[in-house]
């Protein structure tokens, strides 16, 4: 290895494991999506979450319950792709034994999940309007809504957002025919917690600016040991377009970088000693003692072309005789 490649290697691999992370460098237009910057994107609460628990991460492949770990946090925004009976079954498992899943859909799988996960409630097939723009109310304040519908059912929930009195589903509102809906309502499953999110639009960046204290508060899992955001179910996130290195940039330090330069260096020493081993029988010829001598030399390439033997293994055996 010549010395510039050598120094070629140890500037591209300090790049790469130096290179902050954020979010992966993925590039898509898909709606929900974490990766998605531009308007319809999820990518500024994905950056919120990740900055009040570093161990915050997308699952872009297939995952099972092996891959969720305890005492953590799945998001699953606006899934398009449907759950798969061992996707259900991991889910039901995972939950269960004391972990949380939150569930943010309107229009799309998220009712065909809660059915298999057998949950009494479902997100309204019909759209909720509101006399101005939709809102959700809590307790400080007021989220924007964008796209919501509401949920319906029965069972022992917990409200934690309504829309305004002034909203209605199906159609829009009229005098005595207004009324408030639930939008986020939590519901226990087992030892853990399934959280229902009926318009997916909070999430996203075109409406985080107004959204993010609720966010930020609500979702404060600052304690948790990984929050998963699910982008498998995303259909138009490719897995074959990932080419990321996934390091926590607080694990890169100066002496993490000096270990780094001297494993390259001792690899290299390594490698440019088992290439000279590798090529000495090739350098015999340049210390054969009787060099000089044509005529010796002349007898010995003779001999090794007769032979078909290794020209440079007949100098070694003649330097051994002689010496």
């Amino acid at each position: 290895m010549k010395t510039e490649h050598f120094i070629l290697l140890v500037l591209l691999m300090i790049g790469f494991i130096t290179m902050p992370l954020l979010a992966p460098t993925i590039k898509t237009t898909q709606p929900y999506s974490i990766f998605n910057r531009e308007e319809e994107g999820c990518y500024n609460f994905f950056k919120l979450m990740h900055n009040i628990n570093p161990r915050t991460k997308p699952l872009i492949y297939p995952y099972s319950r092996e891959d969720l770990g305890e005492n953590s946090l799945l998001f699953i925004i606006s899934p398009d792709v449907r759950f798969t009976e061992k996707e259900i079954e991991d889910l039901k498992e995972y939950v269960s034994s004391g972990n949380i899943l939150v569930i943010a859909d309107n229009f799309r799988e998220g009712n065909s999940l809660l059915k298999h996960l057998n949950i009494s409630y479902s997100f309204s097939k019909d759209p909720l309007y509101d006399i101005t723009k939709p809102v959700g109310l809590y307790s400080d304040g007021y989220l924007l809504l964008e796209n919501s519908s509401a949920i319906s059912g029965e069972g022992s929930g917990a409200v934690v957002l309504y829309s305004s009195r002034s909203s209605r589903v199906g159609g829009y509102p009229e005098p005595g025919k207004e009324s408030s809906y639930p939008v986020i309502v939590e519901r226990n499953y087992g030892s853990g917690k399934v959280v229902l999110i009926s318009d997916p639009t909070i999430f996203k960046n075109k409406l985080f600016p107004y959204n993010r204290e609720f966010l930020k508060s609500y979702f404060n899992y600052s304690e948790k040991s990984a929050i998963y955001f699910d982008e498998y179910h995303h259909l138009d996130v490719n897995p074959q377009n990932v080419v990321t290195v996934v390091i926590e940039s607080n694990k890169v330090t100066p002496e993490f970088l000096s270990y780094l330069f001297t494993g390259l260096l001792i690899v290299t020493v390594i490698y440019r000693g088992i290439i000279k081993l590798l090529s000495y029988p090739m350098d015999l010829e340049n210390t054969f003692k009787y060099k000089n001598e044509p005529s010796l030399r002349k007898i010995l390439e003779d001999v090794s072309k007769k032979y078909h033997l290794d020209r440079s293994t007949l100098y070694k055996v003649v330097n051994r005789i002689v010496k």
